[in-house]
């Protein structure tokens, strides 16, 4: 017996702001979450699955039209014509008081109920899956240890969106326990609601089979499902499958001392042209981060020289035709030269890089929240734009990066003064 384990499809996902980013591939980005539901249900078929299991977030919330609903009943109308059940389990985002439209589902598809943990069987396979999907979208109880024990002479699955015992990336929504999940007796646990695919547990499978689709930076690597192999009751192999089409990298380039901006993008293209590598043909969305203490900086303070610098790596992108998108640059490069031995200076530069590391330094949230608060008028006046930009007035660690990078444009500049 084989059977895949899903979450997290956020079909149809606005993913809002993204014409905010210059060049983004917008059609291809928003049609993401629905190419790789149509991956899954490809994989379904090709290997043959006895049944598939979504447990929760199939859509990200309120449909904006129907349509979601009508294409995602023609996906599971494919399954159904090769007789593969689906076991659908509502969670925080596709509540049922967040998702009330109403398409009629095809016969292949069997929703677990709401309002108390219900058993669903597959008599043919000897199999029984139990489960209770979201009545609404905070649900601060725990929902398995209500699950029924498991029922003898069968494979029990236990379906469940969960923050299990919490994830700093994610609400806490039906939060439990391992100990009150092996308790039910359950030979597989297949959970939603965390993005990140781990294995909690082997005996019995406990695992998060992650999202099917990255839709932002903080949504990195291969994305997919678990596909379960079941020999003689026992849960013999779990192998994941990859069905995004976008792949988001994080890639972080340190710069030397004599690294100038040929240096500088001589690197940004081995980093693209890797994340190329590991996205296996699909579109790779890369956020480049350009750090470290480099000839590079000089030209990079000034506000011609960043736009040209932004510009070109950009620019590198092209050379990867349509296979490589850079979300985001940040620069955040510093003069080379000995801060610290000017910081202990008796002169102008050594007092204002004092003052400088004063605000910056760690454990200075108080200076840093008063900062925050001169720019309350700003935030205010340009809400839509910063938001937008990803720009946050009122985080301390933006504001912390931001002195450090003035640190460095103003000992580039004052250097550059005595040397004219």
């Amino acid at each position: 017996m084989r059977f895949i384990h899903a979450a997290d499809l956020h079909v149809d996902s606005p993913l809002r702001g993204l014409e905010a980013y210059e060049g983004a591939p917008v059609d291809r980005l928003r049609n993401a979450t629905r190419e790789s539901f149509e991956n899954l249900i490809t994989l379904a078929i090709d290997e043959h699955v006895d049944f598939t299991i979504i447990a929760g977030d199939l859509f990200d919330g309120k449909w904006p039209h129907m349509s979601t609903g009508i294409w995602t009943a023609a996906q599971f109308r494919r399954l159904n014509r090769e007789n593969i059940p689906v076991y659908l389990l509502r969670g925080n985002h596709d509540a049922a008081s967040q998702v009330r439209q109403s398409i009629t589902w095809p016969q292949n598809v069997e929703e677990f109920s709401v309002s108390s943990p219900a058993t669903l069987i597959n008599e043919a396979l000897g199999v029984a899956l139990h489960g209770q999907g979201f009545p609404t979208r905070a649900i601060p109880e725990d929902l398995a240890a209500g699950y029924p024990q498991a029922k003898d002479g069968m494979f029990n699955i236990g379906v469940l969106h969960s923050s299990l015992t919490g994830d700093p990336q994610h609400d806490t929504y039906a939060p439990t326990t391992v100990e009150t999940l092996v308790s039910r007796g359950y030979d597989y646990w297949a959970l939603g609601h965390v993005h990140h695919r781990r294995t909690i547990r082997e005996m019995p499978y406990i695992a998060f089979s992650g999202n099917t689709q990255g839709r932002h930076i903080h949504e990195q690597g291969p994305k997919g499902c678990l596909l379960v192999t079941v020999e003689k009751g026992n849960v013999e192999d779990v192998e994941f499958h990859a069905t995004d089409t976008v792949r988001w990298h994080r890639v972080e380039i340190r710069l030397r001392e004599d690294n100038g901006l040929d240096e500088l993008y001589d690197a940004v293209r081995q980093q693209l042209r890797e994340a190329r590598r590991q996205s296996e043909g699909r579109l790779a969305a890369v956020r480049v981060e350009i750090r470290g203490a480099c000839a590079a900086h000089g030209a990079l303070v000034s506000k011609s020289g960043y736009e040209d610098a932004i510009g070109e790596i950009r620019n590198l992108a092209n050379e990867f035709e349509d296979d490589v998108w850079v979300e985001k640059i940040l620069l955040a490069t510093s003069a080379p030269v000995e801060i610290e031995q000017l910081r202990q200076g008796n002169d102008l530069m050594g007092d204002l890089l004092r003052t400088t590391k004063l605000l910056a330094g760690a454990g200075n949230e108080d200076e840093l929240i008063e900062l925050a608060g001169e720019l309350n008028s700003l935030s205010e006046k340009a809400s839509l734009e910063l938001q937008q930009a990803g720009l946050d007035l009122n985080d301390p660690e933006q504001l912390r990066r931001w002195l450090q990078q003035a640190e460095g444009l103003l000992v580039s500049m004052i250097s550059e003064s005595e040397e004219a």
